[in-house]
C-alpha cells in the first residue's frame, strides 16, 4: 500500500494482484526497442502489470476507485481485501465505489458469489459510472454485464453519471473516453494540491512520456491519445500528482511540459 494525506484527504493505493501484459500492445505503435528499456520484458514482449485501486477517505468517508478481480480470477488475486482489513475499512463502511470503465481487472470485484447468486460486495455502496459505459455494457449484454452490473443495477446501487460532475468538496470525476467510451478519471484536491488517478488512460508512465503510444485494444486510440496529451497539459499547468492503475514500478508521478514533448519523474 501507498498512502498519500492531501489535506483532509487520505488516499491510499491498495493491491490487487500482479499479472502481465504484452508491452507491444501497451505501447501501440511504438517497435518493443523503443518502449523496452527498464520494463524488463521476456522474449514474447510481456512484461509485469500490477492492479491498485485506490481508496479515498473525506470527513470519515470512504470511496473506494474499482474493485479488481474480485473472487472472478484467483490466479491474479492480491490483498485488496487484506489491505482494506489493514486500515479498519469493512465492506460496509465503503459509501462510494467509482468505476473508471467496465473491464474484468476493475470490476469484478463489485460483486462476490454466493449461493449460486451475484450479491454486490459493497452493500452500502452507490456505483457511480458514465451512463455511455453502462449503455455500451448494457447493450452487448456479456457475462460482464450480467455478472458484476446486473446485480447492482437489479438492488437500485447503480448510479449512471453524465460528464464532468463533483461527488463532494473534494471529489471530482472526470470523463477521459478513448480506452472505452465511458471511460473515467477522478480528480482530488485539497487546499492548494491535486491529484489525478487516471485509470486505464495509461497503463504505464510511458505512455504519458510519450503519449502518442497507446493501447492498441482501445475503443477509440484518436480519443485516448487526445486525453492523454490534455491530461499532459493540465497536470503539467498545475503541478498534479498522477496515478495510475496498472503501473507496478511507478504508478505515481509528475508531468513537465517541455515544447511539444513531456518529461515525467516519480511523485
Amino acid at each position: 500500500m501507498r498512502i498519500h494525506t492531501l489535506g483532509q484527504v487520505r488516499i491510499v493505493q491498495l493491491h490487487d494482484g500482479y499479472g502481465s501484459i504484452d508491452g507491444n500492445r501497451v505501447f501501440y505503435p511504438a517497435k518493443r526497442a523503443d518502449w523496452a528499456e527498464g520494463l524488463c520484458p521476456d522474449p514474447r514482449g510481456y512484461m509485469l502489470n500490477a492492479y491498485q485501486p485506490l481508496l479515498i477517505t473525506e470527513n470519515g468517508q470512504h470511496t473506494l476507485v474499482d474493485t479488481g478481480f474480485g473472487e472472478n480470477n484467483p490466479a491474479r488475486k492480491g490483498d485488496l481485501q487484506a489491505d482494506l482489513e489493514e486500515l479498519g475499512v469493512a465492506r460496509a463502511d465503503i459509501t462510494r465505489v467509482v468505476i473508471t470503465h467496465a473491464h474484468g481487472d476493475h470490476v469484478g470485484g463489485n460483486t462476490l458469489l454466493r449461493d449460486e447468486q451475484r450479491v454486490q460486495a459493497y452493500p452500502r455502496a452507490e456505483y457511480l459510472v458514465q451512463e455511455s459505459e453502462i449503455a455500451g455494457i448494457r447493450a452487448r449484454n456479456t457475462a460482464l454485464w450480467r455478472e458484476s452490473f446486473a446485480p447492482l443495477q437489479k438492488e437500485g446501487q447503480l448510479r449512471p453519471v453524465a460528464g464532468r460532475i463533483s461527488l463532494s468538496q473534494a471529489i471530482e470525476l472526470w470523463p477521459l473516453a478513448g480506452h472505452t467510451e465511458g471511460h473515467q478519471g477522478v480528480h482530488i484536491s485539497s487546499g492548494d494540491q491535486d491529484v489525478l488517478f487516471v485509470g486505464d488512460l495509461g497503463l504505464s508512465i510511458k505512455n504519458f512520456h510519450r503519449p502518442e503510444w497507446g493501447s492498441s485494444w482501445a475503443w477509440s486510440l484518436e480519443e485516448d491519445e487526445a486525453n492523454r496529451r490534455r491530461v499532459c497539459e493540465w497536470a503539467s499547468a498545475h503541478g498534479s500528482i498522477v496515478i495510475l492503475y496498472h503501473d507496478p514500478r511507478t504508478p505515481w508521478f509528475r508531468i513537465t511540459a517541455t515544447g511539444e514533448s513531456y518529461e515525467t519523474e516519480p511523485a
